[in-house]
């Protein structure tokens, strides 16, 4: 008997083109440190999470990128709640605004184990989402402890998965090569 994971991959998700075209849009960027998400606020703390980052408004219609990120997430969302229609009877939901184009060059990573939902600043999170932006064969894949499952990173991969404590990971470092991911959530909508 397989027991789900409720971790969903979808692999071309991206085109390489399309792939391709965010990372010109992340080199060409003003990238800074990466940030860990405290109870209190966000933290430089290299040691959890060693980054470059930028995060966008999935909204903002002047950055032409959002349109083919968003399109392809939402073909990916749709196929999760057909694997997985309970989700359905949660409070309305959707992508958060804020999203994050992160690069790690050789040796960085999100090396502390983590999971999206860990504080109320994060407690409207329900599914974490990344795509891959480029093949890495020398590490730089993401370990989901509880399952003892590696994810590869593959070019224009999608992969979809709970927010919760069910679900920690970690980024996986590569010595030699440099690593791009979109990466952002889904989350309740805030009616308060």
């Amino acid at each position: 008997m397989q027991i789900p994971f409720f971790i969903e991959v979808y692999n071309d998700a991206l085109t390489k083109e399309q792939c391709e075209k965010i990372i010109d849009f992340i080199n060409s960027s003003d990238l800074t440190p990466g940030l860990v998400q405290t109870p209190l606020k966000a933290d430089l703390i290299q040691s959890e999470k060693d980054s470059w980052d930028i995060s966008l408004n999935a909204d903002d219609t002047s950055i032409e990128i959002n349109d083919l990120i968003f399109k392809s997430l939402t073909r990916c969302i749709q196929d999760y709640k057909k694997q997985h229609p309970q989700i359905d009877q949660l409070a309305t939901w959707r992508y958060c605004q804020e999203y994050n184009l992160q690069k790690y060059n050789p040796g960085q990573a999100y090396h502390s184990i983590h999971c999206e939902n860990m504080n109320p600043k994060s407690s409207l999170r329900i599914l974490a989402w990344m795509f891959y932006l480029n093949t890495v064969t020398d590490g730089g894949g993401t370990y989901f402890d509880n399952y003892d499952l590696t994810m590869n990173a593959v070019q224009g991969r999608c992969v979809i998965w709970p927010a919760y404590w069910t679900h920690f990971h970690r980024g996986i470092v590569s010595k030699t090569e440099t690593k791009y991911i979109v990466t952002g959530w889904m989350n309740y909508i805030d009616s308060a």
